[in-house]
Parts: structure tokens; sequence; C-alpha cells
């Protein structure tokens, strides 16, 4: 799974839709590079003795989190991750590559395309021009190709347009999904660990999976406040600050570099922007993938964390019975 646009097209809950529906039934790992790690080469979730953004990654760390009986490795170079990966498990029958889609040297069963709705590859360029990673003409080596963060409003005339504009191969399907946020869940200062003392075992706080024994506790023990201090470093912040808008009168947004390594002289701005603007009444909001990087410090705040997921518009039964019958060709 890729995408042809440098930025966030919303990959990250893809990956995580994809993983929590096939891994009910199928062996599956996650492999991707670990952008932002400190490390090199081949690392396995698993074989670490601690884990840390640091370590795998943002995006990994909150995977291992979220899916902690399934495989989640980086490595730079996606063939030798296959290789150890399958080494240490011959058995695995589905390794999802996050953010892949340029790497010619695997040879993929199924290859999937995200794009952005509003930002489609068709009306961009290559780099320096534009912010394309290669050529539109890419799109045609895409099993399927996913249309992302779509309005809910999206009629069927809308989709047939842009659909056309993507020029389609025969063999090509198109889906569209739209964003959804859940339920924001607080971690309390209290409850930070050194990152260290990371592991998987102990590291709980990025995911909102409902029955988790985690470090969160919903947002009504905490109660509201009007005004909000939202702290990303992810690509495309645009469609999380539309989406608290609406729930408080003021927002101040720090917005760092997609994968941001946060340092103490930043935390100690966001305590004091916090108690300018309030101190208890004043909430801090940050993603699933910011929060991995921000838990490791024991001074950060007590700060809510929103997670994201996918839905589909419509023929989400169909893109999950082409994720199937490729399976069932593959093992026959």
């Amino acid at each position: 799974m890729g995408n042809l646009r440098v930025g966030g097209t919303g990959k990250t809950p893809h990956v995580e839709y994809i993983v929590n529906f096939l891994s009910q039934n199928y062996q599956t790992a996650i492999l991707s590079r670990g952008y932002g790690r400190k490390t090199k080469g081949y690392i396995n979730s698993k074989e670490t003795q601690t884990l840390s953004s640091k370590i795998i990654g943002d995006e990994p760390m909150q995977y291992a989190v979220k899916f902690p009986n399934i495989e989640v490795a980086v490595c730079e170079k996606r063939k030798n991750g296959i290789e150890n990966l399958l080494k240490k498990n011959p058995t695995l029958e589905v390794i999802i590559l996050d953010d892949a889609y340029q790497h010619l040297s695997v040879n993929y069963s199924l290859r999937i395309l995200l794009t952005e709705y509003q930002r489609p590859f068709f009306e961009d360029f290559p780099l320096p021009s534009g912010n394309l990673r290669e050529c539109r003409n890419a799109s045609k080596y895409a099993d399927m190709i996913i249309v992302t963060k779509c309005p809910e409003s999206l009629t069927s005339k809308e989709k047939e347009h842009f659909s056309e504009k993507l020029k389609l191969q025969p063999q090509q399907a198109v889906f569209f999904t739209k964003i959804k946020y859940g339920k924001k869940h607080e971690i309390p200062r209290s409850a930070r660990n050194d990152e260290q003392q990371l592991s998987p075992s102990n590291f709980e706080g990025v995911s909102g999976a409902a029955g988790r024994g985690s470090l969160y506790k919903k947002i009504s023990s905490f109660g509201g406040g009007s005004t909000a201090v939202v702290i990303t470093g992810i690509a495309n912040p645009a469609p999380l600050l539309h989406h608290l808008e609406s729930q408080y009168n003021k927002l101040h947004h720090l917005h760092f570099p997609d994968h941001h390594a946060f340092t103490n002289k930043e935390i100690q701005k966001i305590i004091h922007l916090k108690e300018k603007l309030g101190g208890e009444n004043c909430t801090i909001i940050t993603t699933e993938k910011d929060a991995t990087r921000l838990q490791a410090f024991k001074n950060m705040p007590a700060y809510q964390v929103i997670p994201i997921e996918i839905v589909f518009l419509e023929n989400e039964a169909v893109f999950k019975e082409k994720l199937l019958s490729l399976l069932k060709h593959d093992n026959a």
C-alpha cells in the first residue's frame, strides 16, 4: 500500500483497517520503513528488549501497540524485511507493506494506491515542480485505488466524475472512504514511563481500543474546556482541525513537521502555553501517532488522544471480498 504524492493520504488508518480484517483469520504481519527512527536495518517489535518510536518509528509503534498479537517489523529494504519475517515465521500468510508502492524489488500479490479526494495525484506534478514521487501513469500498476478523506455527502455523479479522471485500467477497482474520529481518551501525566522502560507489554498510551487495560480514561471523567491546544506532527492536520472546530470556542494549533521528534524545550513551551490559556480549563489534544513520541516525556501535561479510522462510503463488502479472493487464490 502506498501513494504517489508526498504527504499524508490517510495511509495509517487504512493499514489498520486491513490488519483488523485479515488478522482475524490469517497470520498477518506489517512491514514498514520506520520513517523517523534513530536506528537502521531490520528490527522486529517482538524481538526488542525496549520499544519506542525512536527504535521503530511512530507509525510502526502505533501498529505494535494496537496489534500486540501480530508481527510488526521495519526495514529500509522491503525485500530484506520480507525475508527476515518469513525466516522467523514461515507460516505467515499476509505481509502488509506500509508505504511501499515505489519498491519495485518486491513481487506484490496486490498493490493498493491511495489518493486524497481534495489533492488527487492527477492534478499534481512530479517533484520538484509538484509533490508527486513519480509520474502519474504509475497509477496503472495498482490493483485497487482508494480515494481517501472524501466528503460524506459525495454524490454518485461526483464519484463517477472523479473515477473518470483517474483513467482506470480495465482490471482496476476504485473505492471511496472518509475519515471518522473516535472518542478522545486522556493520558494522565502520572501514567508516563521513561522511554527506556517502554515495551509492547507495558506501553499502552496510544490505543483507544475498548477493553484494553490502558492508561486511558474517558473524556467525561475530566470535563471539557472552551480552549484547546492541538499538537500535530503529521503531514495534513486540516481534517482534524476542522473536526475539532465545532467542539471548542478557541483552538490553538501547534504544527510540527511530519514525524517530528519533540524536545524538552518544546514540551516546556507547551506547558507554558497551557498555563497561559487557562491551565486546567485548557485541553491538550493530539493524534495517536504523535502520542507515541510524546509518551516519553514525564513532564508533559495530561493530554487527550483522538483516534482515527476509515469508513467506506459504499462497496465495503466488495473490497473485503477482493482481499479474500486474492488470499484464496494464492493459497490454492
